[in-house]
């Protein structure tokens, strides 16, 4: 597994904009034979965090929800986005899932014994944690260079300069929200100063036109990684972010440094934008729901049910359908006669 690219022989695209694991998943509490098993043996008041990554998995034939997203660990799924969440980034997951790719989160995942509510034993409590950016981040607006090339790992950002220059190459990707991710390759470049000498410094391209450049001190953290990269016959290539409306826009680099990328990345292969289907209202994205199958709804009665049931089912159905997975739902309260049929009613 490669980070803040792809490895193509897996087919898994690292999201490059979230470093720390931000987003709630929710039904953990399904999921505790496997969380538990990453977290290992725990005794009474033990608690343990993992940090590790996460696979999103879209579920389209997820029977309780069609935009359900699935976090997998070891492939053992853990938890769900919300519903909510599933919701805003079905586009981007939905898209990678068509695509054949799997989208690939740094996750925190957290797990506590503690006495239960009864004081009769104890119970196991879990927290699963994703990274994730706001959801039009999560994929660049442009595809990958023509030419052969690696993405540098993601970095603190760095100001480009003269985009005023090149807004007629930035404006088909300014305005279309507050930020947008693009893919932009780095060049070395050189001048004639006017008092003599030469003036080097590192291009910013995106689709192989010039849209700015590195100031001189910026620069200086590049030559190196750019020459590094040429001898292997690769293009450098990073992530920015572009800023603007339909009147000026500014790029802000995303970039290692060279003194910030260790020899993994510097002797490994080259890190790439997986082929992607293009950009659509809906997409044919694979079955991958692992769960059991939705349970057959009953026969609507006009019998009430006991208040006990009436007054605690749908509430509980209520809360389970926000988090965004009803299956969660039916695994913790165990289907009885009357909270099926409250389910039911709550989701047909």
């Amino acid at each position: 597994m490669t980070h803040y690219g792809v490895d193509v022989s897996t087919f898994e695209y690292f999201v490059p904009n979230a470093t720390w694991p931000n987003l709630e998943v929710a039904g953990e509490s399904q999921y505790e034979a496997p969380i538990r098993a990453l977290l290992g043996r725990l005794t009474k008041d033990q608690d343990a965090e993992l940090q590790t990554e996460g696979s999103l998995v879209a579920e389209p034939d997820n029977p309780y929800d069609p935009n359900a997203v699935s976090v997998r660990i070891g492939g053992a799924v853990v938890g769900y986005l919300t519903r909510e969440d599933a919701r805003a980034f079905a586009p981007a997951l939905h898209r990678l899932g068509a695509s054949g790719v799997t989208a690939v989160v740094r996750a925190r995942v957290w797990g506590v014994v503690r006495d239960n509510w009864e004081g009769t034993g104890t119970r196991f409590h879990a927290n699963v944690r994703v990274a994730l950016p706001e959801p039009h981040l999560v994929l660049p607006l442009n595809d990958g260079p023509t030419v052969p090339y690696s993405i540098l790992p993601w970095g603190s950002g760095l100001q480009v300069t003269g985009e005023d220059k090149h807004f007629d190459v930035l404006a088909p990707f300014a305005g279309h929200a507050d930020r947008s991710l693009l893919l932009v390759t780095l060049h070395r470049g050189s001048e004639e100063k006017a008092r003599g000498g030469q003036r080097d410094f590192i291009e910013v391209r995106v689709d192989g036109q010039r849209v700015g450049e590195m100031s001189a001190q910026s620069s200086r953290h590049y030559f190196a990684l750019v020459d590094h990269h040429a001898v292997k016959g690769l293009t450098v290539a990073a992530w920015a972010q572009v800023k603007g409306s339909a009147l000026a826009a500014e790029v802000v680099l995303q970039a290692a440094k060279a003194s910030e990328v260790d020899n993994s990345y510097l002797d490994g292969p080259a890190r790439t934008l997986p082929q992607l289907v293009p950009v659509s209202s809906a997409y044919e994205v694979p079955p991958a729901y692992t769960g059991p199958p939705r349970p057959a709804s009953p026969s609507r009665s006009r019998t009430k049910t006991p208040s006990a049931t009436a007054g605690t089912a749908p509430k509980q159905a209520a809360a389970a359908a926000k988090s965004g997975c009803a299956v969660v739902a039916v695994g913790l309260l165990g289907i009885g006669g009357g909270f099926a049929t409250a389910l039911h009613q709550l989701l047909s």
